[in-house]
């Protein structure tokens, strides 16, 4: 009997999906691949030189798994023995009926690689049982599983091995990636953000190049047949999620090259993709059952069916939710934010704490007087020049929920479960602040998510980007942690907000005391997450005007960057969910950048 059938169905899916969230066309990926390559020759030898200094390198083993396609294999086990670092072993496993083909593929590929066989006792076995087989035969402290047909870049081995030796304590190394059309070109560029729990629940991180520590493998039991396609996403989450982002590095570079699935795109590849997507979801509603302690639902993102949406349950009782939404007149706007608040979240139990900042027209007034008709509602007076940190640190010490949730006045809701979804994340014991997804009136993205720019940027992630697309890499389709997410709709539990200190009043007063707030969180040993599965509309800055207003507003907000980049000057350096190779840019959307000497910086 075959191994397995010629179409893979993790391949399938992975491709599928590079087809979905990669927004690079390929022209301008063929332009960025010139520019990087002119600067090969002289990263090869620099990598050679480094690596005379690394004293008692660790040993790595890949494991490579025949999948009945000679071509295939050949094309890894070259592009193995061409790596500038030759120090690995090579364990190719197959099965009793495949031996003698393998032994024909051996005799093509360069006799500088030494390459160990390993035969299965039958001919009825799956790619994972052969990676496991393997596994159990590896030496190297390291271990890597390549599929057949994919290809590292010449430099893959030696990046590795650099970051093995700066950070010795790492347990799993991953790398960016890349398809090889046809006709040999490459295409579909996954550029990764740093380790992200999140990311790797919603769709693989580890995939294409990625070491793990053996004996975590070993430890762990392996790779779980009872898991099929997905039994290596299934080991990724299970050995990753419980581990401190420090030992887990990313390399931001393009180290492998992934062989595109025959006819990628035919009813077989359909049903390979549903197969992947819902082994998937079974081992991460496994896996994140198993971290959390409780059940937790995963069910397909209506955005990207291959990106996992993990529904993560309300602790019973639900705990209570103190809205609290500064105001100063503007009785249009706070009308239709609280109208559609009020009568279209479905949650069982919050207040709405309205923070009038000095608000004079009568029609305001009017409003007032009609809000405190509901229960829910109270108007709580924070007279004053305006500073959004002092009127919400008020508002926080005032509240009476478990959970504090800030929402601009100038939002709408667009989904009955939005605050579900915000107040399940919230609760999460590793968790600081959370954030939604927000959009623009015409239906593009205001915010996903904040990333920090050595320029002293905040840039919005998928900012004007269609809403209902999956986004740079399912970005908009699955949960995703940032460093950062917007006050403008942020939910943190009232006794993280109170360890913090609550928003920076005395610095911060109008910008940047969300940033701070959440890197306040992230120093404290929280993460921060914005799921795309609570959806606003936000009319950005309607009520309060823009920082370019007039000169005094631009003299403030230089005060409020200046102060907000030299307290965090790490931070705006290097945003560890961001990669480098790609350029966010306020105007065009995202571009491609150069991004030299990648092996010096893990992630």
């Amino acid at each position: 009997m075959s191994v397995v059938s010629s179409l893979d169905p993790a391949r399938c899916a992975h491709w599928s999906a590079a087809c979905a969230f990669s927004p690079f066309a390929s022209a301008e990926y063929r332009a960025w691949i010139a520019r990087e390559s002119s600067s090969a020759d002289a990263e090869r030898e620099a990598l050679r030189a480094a690596l005379t200094a690394v004293p008692h390198p660790a040993g790595i083993t890949f494991v490579v798994a025949d999948d009945t396609h000679d071509r295939a294999v050949r094309a890894t086990l070259s592009s193995l023995a061409a790596q500038v670092c030759l120090q690995f072993d090579v364990l190719l496993s197959c099965s009793p009926a495949r031996q003698a083909a393998m032994s024909g593929v051996l005799a093509l590929v360069p006799q500088s690689l030494k390459v160990r066989v390993i035969v299965a006792t039958e001919d009825d076995v799956t790619v994972p049982a052969l990676q496991q087989l393997a596994l159990t035969h590896a030496g190297g402290e390291h271990v890597g599983l390549l599929s057949a047909g994919d290809q590292l870049a010449p430099t893959a081995v030696a990046a590795l091995r650099m970051t093995l030796a700066r950070w010795p304590e790492t347990d799993i190394v991953y790398a960016d990636e890349d398809w090889i059309a046809a006709d040999g070109t490459r295409c579909r560029p996954r550029f990764k953000p740093g380790w992200d729990p999140e990311a790797q629940l919603g769709f693989d991180l580890l995939e294409g190049l990625c070491l793990f520590r053996r004996a975590e493998v070993l430890h762990s039991g392996g790779l779980r047949p009872e898991f099929g396609p997905a039994a290596r996403y299934e080991l990724g989450c299970r050995i990753g999620l419980p581990l401190p982002a420090w030992r887990v590095r990313h390399i931001p570079a393009v180290l492998c090259h992934r062989r595109i699935p025959l006819a990628p795109d035919s009813a077989a590849t359909a049903r390979a993709i549903e197969a992947y997507a819902a082994a998937a979801r079974r081992a991460a509603q496994q896996v994140a059952s198993m971290q959390s302690g409780t059940p937790v639902e995963v069910a397909p993102s209506v955005l990207a069916p291959v990106v996992n949406w993990v529904r993560r349950p309300l602790p019973q009782p639900a705990p209570r939710v103190s809205i609290l939404v500064p105001t100063r007149d503007r009785a249009d706007l706070l009308a239709n934010c609280l109208n559609s608040l009020l009568r279209h979240t479905d949650y069982p139990d919050l207040e709405v704490v309205v923070l009038d900042n000095d608000s004079t027209e009568p029609q305001t007034h009017a409003l007032f007087a009609q809000l405190r008709q509901d229960p829910r509602v109270r108007i709580l007076k924070t007279p004053g020049a305006f500073n959004f940190s002092r009127i919400n640190n008020l508002g926080a010490r005032a509240a009476t929920g478990a959970v504090l949730l800030f929402l601009n006045n100038d939002t709408e809701i667009l989904d009955a479960n939005w605050l579900k979804e915000m107040v399940a994340q919230a609760m999460r014991p590793d968790i600081g602040c959370v954030g939604a997804k927000l959009l623009y009136a015409d239906g593009t993205v205001q915010h996903a998510g904040v990333i920090l720019q050595p320029d002293r940027l905040a840039m919005h992630v998928s900012r004007t980007d269609d809403a209902m697309a999956p986004g740079a890499d399912g970005r908009l389709a699955g949960a995703r942690g940032y460093l950062a997410v917007t006050g403008a709709c942020l939910a943190i539990r009232r006794e993280v907000f109170q360890l913090l200190g609550g928003f920076d009043e005395k610095h911060l007063a109008i910008a940047f005391n969300d940033v701070d707030l959440c890197l306040k969180a992230t120093d404290a040993g929280y993460r921060n997450v914005c799921t795309p599965f609570a959806t606003l509309l936000h009319l950005e800055s309607v009520s309060r005007g823009h920082d370019h207003a007039n000169e005094e507003k631009q003299q403030r907000a230089a005060r409020e960057l200046g102060h907000i980049t030299a307290k965090w000057p790490d931070r705006f350096a290097e945003d560890r969910f961001h990669n480098p190779n790609v350029r966010l840019d306020w105007y065009t959307g995202t571009q491609l950048a150069a991004y030299e000497a990648r092996w010096q910086l893990a992630r």
